[in-house]
């Protein structure tokens, strides 16, 4: 790959990891402060949630990078 689709990919990667860190913060959060539970079950309530976004991430980081590679 040539540097200016490798700087794409490197763009898109920490946006797809900002997005899981967001989603990750806000669906924990708001379980925690909404339905008074502690953290660790605010982690197990939101891991559908989150574990859904991740790997909808990396199912796109994987389509992106394979996408770049047929151009």
């Amino acid at each position: 790959m040539d540097e200016d689709k490798v700087k794409r990919l490197k763009v898109m990667r920490f946006w797809l990891f900002g997005t899981f860190v967001i989603v990750w913060a806000s669906i924990t959060m708001y379980i925690g402060l909404f339905t008074g539970a502690d953290w660790v079950a605010a982690l197990k309530a939101g891991f559908p949630i989150w574990g859904i976004v991740g790997a909808a991430c990396i199912v796109w980081y994987v389509g992106y990078l394979w996408w770049l590679r047929r151009q």
